[in-house]
């Protein structure tokens, strides 16, 4: 069973979009669609694909305004948040104050994700991670197959970096615990997609990173 998964920077923040397709089934997630719901609509038809859930690492404004239209024409998918962001899902109409990004149509999140629940796409899934500190509800996710160790990272976890917390609900300690104990645990051989900026390894970051490294 093949995987495949593409990543790209959507928006004014340039807040990496991806969608995570099992090839035998044409199934697929997308994680954090955050703008430009034009290209990544384009993407699931060129590939054809049945989107079933769309993930949030959290809930900030530049991480899911594509979603209401992406989900329009991706009738079956189901938007998933975890709950302790639903108070910054609210306020998106500050946040488009606060971002400088244009206001953006919002519906009601579909699910709220429970720590290490698992989604499924054809016969694969990816797991949820709750890692709070940039955010209240702030997750990560885990894709795991015999080809592929990937952790979707969001705004915890950045090449050599980590996320601000200085935004409503940001906790520093929070989110160095959460890194700590939930992600650089993980395989050295994880791969790092964050919510911005360039690919990393959780081997590179226990080395090198001066905020969380081991």
């Amino acid at each position: 069973m093949a995987i495949s998964v593409f990543t790209f920077p959507v928006g004014l923040y340039q807040c990496n979009c991806s969608i995570i397709v099992d090839e035998d089934t044409n199934e697929a997630l997308i994680i954090d669609p955050g703008d430009d719901s034009e290209l990544i609509l384009h993407k699931v038809q060129e590939q054809g694909l049945k989107v079933r859930f769309l993930l949030h690492t959290h809930a900030h404004l530049d991480h899911f305004g594509a979603t209401s239209k992406v989900k329009k024409q991706c009738c079956d998918a189901k938007s998933v948040l975890h709950k302790d962001d639903l108070f910054l899902y609210d306020l998106h109409k500050e946040q488009s104050v606060m971002l400088h990004l244009p206001e953006t149509e919002v519906d009601p999140i579909d699910h709220y994700l429970d720590d290490e629940e698992t989604f499924s796409f054809g016969g694969e899934n990816v797991s949820a991670i709750v890692t709070p500190g940039h955010t209240p509800g702030s997750t990560c996710f885990k894709l795991e197959t015999n080809e592929k160790q990937i952790i979707f990272s969001g705004d915890t976890l950045f090449r050599s970096s980590v996320g601000r917390t200085d935004l409503p609900g940001g906790d520093s300690k929070k989110i160095v615990n959460s890194i700590k104990s939930r992600l650089l645990t993980l395989d050295d051989d994880f791969q790092v997609i964050p919510g911005h900026g360039p690919a990393t390894s959780i081997a590179f970051e226990k080395r090198s990173n001066p905020f969380v490294g081991i």
